[in-house]
C-alpha cells in the first residue's frame, strides 16, 4: 500500500494477510474480541457459523501506566510502482468451474483442466506484464494464489454467459476494495464476477504453481503449473524505469 486507509471491517479469505493498527485508547479494562461474521460458503452461506468459527481472539485492554503514546501513522508507507495495462503483452482468460466426479467428490478445476494435464496453457516470457482474468463461474469465491509474483488488482465485473462463448456479456467493472489496492499474491474470485489481475512474471524462469487457497479446493485439482519462459532481452539486475527501488526486479539476486 502507498498509503493507510480506514476500515471498519476488513473481508479476508484464506491465505491473504493485512496490516491493522488499531487504536484501544479509551477502553481501559475491556475485553474486546475480533468476531468473524462472513457467512461459509462465502458469500451465499447456508453453513450455520458456531461460536468457534465467529471468535477469532480477544483483546485484554489494561489501564494505561506508562508514558502517552505519541506514534502516529505515517501519511506513506511505501513506494508503489503501478503496473499499466496498456503495457500488457497478453491478456489470459481463466474459468474457474465446479463439478463432481464419478464418486459424487466434488471436483473443482482451473480451465477445466487437472493438475496433472501435461499441457503447459500458460507461458508467460520472464520481465512481461500480462492482464490475467478470472471468470469465476461457479456459487462460492475462491482465493486464487499465484506462486513466485505480486499482482495488482485492476477491476471486478459481473458477467453472464459462458466465458468461452460468444453469449458472453461483461458489466461495467466495479474497482478493488481500498484495501486491496496495494501488491497482492491471493485475490478473490468471486461468484459470477470476473476479477483482473496484472503482474509483471519473474525475476526468474522456472515453473511455479497457481491455485485456489481452499485447501479442499486445491485437494480436489483447483490447480494449475504456469511456466515462465526465459527472456534473453530482460536482465533481473537492470532497473525498471519507474519501477520502485525496493522492486524486487531492480535488485539483482543471482540463483544460487
Amino acid at each position: 500500500m502507498e498509503h493507510p486507509v480506514t476500515t471498519p471491517d476488513i473481508i479476508l479469505a484464506p491465505a491473504e494477510r493485512t496490516d491493522v493498527i488499531i487504536d484501544f485508547s479509551g477502553y481501559d479494562g475491556q475485553n474486546i474480541i475480533l468476531k468473524n461474521d462472513a457467512p461459509t460458503p462465502f458469500p451465499g452461506g447456508g453453513v450455520p457459523l458456531t461460536t468457534d468459527l465467529m471468535q477469532i481472539m480477544e483483546f485484554r485492554v489494561k489501564s494505561y501506566l506508562s508514558m502517552p503514546d505519541r506514534s502516529h501513522i505515517p501519511s506513506t508507507l511505501s513506494c508503489l510502482e503501478r503496473l499499466d495495462a496498456a503495457q500488457a503483452a497478453r491478456v489470459r482468460k481463466h474459468v474457474l468451474v465446479e463439478s463432481t466426479d464419478e464418486f459424487g467428490r466434488p471436483h473443482l478445476l482451473l480451465n477445466h483442466a487437472p493438475w496433472d494435464d501435461p499441457f503447459m496453457t500458460e507461458t508467460p516470457y520472464n520481465g512481461t506484464i500480462e492482464i490475467w482474468e478470472l471468470f469465476n463461474t461457479t456459487n462460492d469465491t475462491h482465493p486464487i494464489h499465484l506462486h513466485l509474483v505480486q499482482f495488482q488488482i485492476l477491476d471486478r465485473a459481473p458477467f453472464r454467459g459462458n466465458p468461452s462463448g460468444t453469449d458472453l456479456i461483461v458489466g461495467p467493472p466495479q474497482p478493488p476494495a481500498p484495501n486491496e489496492m496495494g501488491w497482492k499474491d491471493t485475490v478473490r474470485a468471486n461468484p459470477g464476477k470476473v476479477t483482473r489481475i496484472i503482474a509483471r512474471f519473474g525475476p526468474f524462469p522456472g515453473i511455479y504453481p497457481w491455485h485456489c487457497h481452499i485447501l479442499e479446493h486445491e485437494d480436489h485439482d483447483m490447480m494449475r503449473p504456469y511456466e515462465v519462459l526465459q527472456n534473453h532481452n530482460f536482465d533481473p539486475c537492470v532497473p525498471i524505469p519507474g519501477a520502485c527501488p525496493d522492486d524486487a526486479f531492480t535488485q539483482c539476486r543471482p540463483l544460487s
